[in-house]
C-alpha cells in the first residue's frame, strides 16, 4: 500500500503477493528501484515510463470504458515494451539463451536490442545525450529485466563492469 508506482516492479504491479516471497525476491524489487534512479538521472525526470501522447490516444480507444487505474496499468506496460523491458515471450532463464538479438522475436513489432533501449532512452532525455557509456546502458538493462530471478543481485549489481575502474 505504500508502494510508488514509478518505481514498482513488475511482479507487484501485477501480483499483490509478490512481498510474501524471499527475503531474496524483496532484494530483487529495491534492484528494479534502482535501475529507475539510473533511468530517471538518465533522462532527467521521475517520469521514465511514460508514452507519446499519439500511443496514448490510440490507446484509449481500445481501453474506452476500462478503470482509470487499468489503463496507467496498460500505459507502464506498454513503456515497458517500447524500452524493450517486457518483450512477450522471451526470458533468458526461461527460454534458454535466445534472444531478440539472436533472431527470436516475441510479440512486439519492434526490434529489441542494446541500441534500441538505447535510442528509446536517448529520446526522453530532453539533451538527447542519453547512457554516459556502454556499462551504464548494460547495467541499466539488466536491472530493469522483466523476471525478479533474471534481475541482476545485489552482489553481481556491485561487481557490474560499470564500477570497476577502467585499465
Amino acid at each position: 500500500s505504500e508502494q510508488t508506482f514509478e518505481y514498482t516492479p513488475p511482479e507487484a504491479l501485477l501480483n499483490s503477493n509478490w512481498f510474501q516471497g524471499s527475503k531474496n525476491a524483496r532484494l530483487k524489487y529495491d534492484i528494479w528501484s534502482v535501475g529507475v534512479v539510473m533511468l530517471e538521472l538518465i533522462v532527467g525526470s521521475p517520469h521514465v515510463f511514460q508514452i507519446s501522447d499519439s500511443a496514448r490516444v490510440l490507446m484509449d480507444q481500445r481501453l474506452e470504458g476500462w478503470s482509470e487505474q487499468t489503463k496507467e496499468l496498460a500505459y507502464k506496460l506498454r513503456s515497458y515494451m517500447e524500452l524493450c523491458i517486457l518483450v512477450p515471450g522471451i526470458s533468458l532463464q526461461h527460454h534458454g539463451s535466445v534472444g531478440p538479438e539472436q533472431g527470436q522475436f516475441g510479440l512486439a513489432s519492434w526490434k529489441c536490442s542494446e541500441e534500441s533501449f538505447a535510442h528509446q532512452v536517448k529520446i526522453r532525455d530532453p539533451l538527447k545525450l542519453g547512457f554516459p557509456n556502454l556499462w551504464a546502458l548494460r547495467l541499466a538493462r539488466q536491472l530493469l529485466v522483466w523476471h525478479p530471478e533474471d534481475r541482476l543481485s545485489v552482489d553481481e549489481a556491485l561487481n557490474h563492469p560499470y564500477f570497476q575502474e577502467p585499465p
